[in-house]
């Protein structure tokens, strides 16, 4: 599927940069900019920002259900939203569900 059509960014493409993403120690927050800038593409007109965090978010979630990235690490990825969410008071359009480290049940989603 395109997600970016002025950069012609599939979810395969956002997919591959994840998984890289997080095989870095110390994996970021995957951003829509972080993955633009890993895949060497600069955002134009940005109508896809908000595909592009479903669809950050939703790879995520497969790939650590396939165990092809590790599921602390998208825990630590969401105590790091959690954080910023509290920081802002709240303000932000972002929900996170709390995550079982053991389990790694959880899951962001952006409202």
């Amino acid at each position: 599927m395109i997600v970016c059509s002025c950069n012609v960014i599939t979810d395969a493409h956002i997919e591959t940069v994840l998984v890289d993403i997080f095989s870095k120690p110390d994996a970021p927050i995957p951003t829509p900019g972080l993955v633009y800038r890993e895949l060497s593409k600069r955002m134009n007109c940005c109508g896809c920002v908000p595909l592009a965090v479903s669809v950050i978010y939703e790879r995520l979630d497969a790939l650590e259900r396939r165990g092809q990235i590790c599921r602390f690490r998208c825990a630590n990825i969401r105590d790091k939203l959690r954080l910023i969410v509290n920081k802002t008071g709240g303000k932000q359009t972002v929900t996170v569900e709390a995550a079982d480290s053991c389990s790694g049940v959880g899951s962001i989603r952006r409202i």
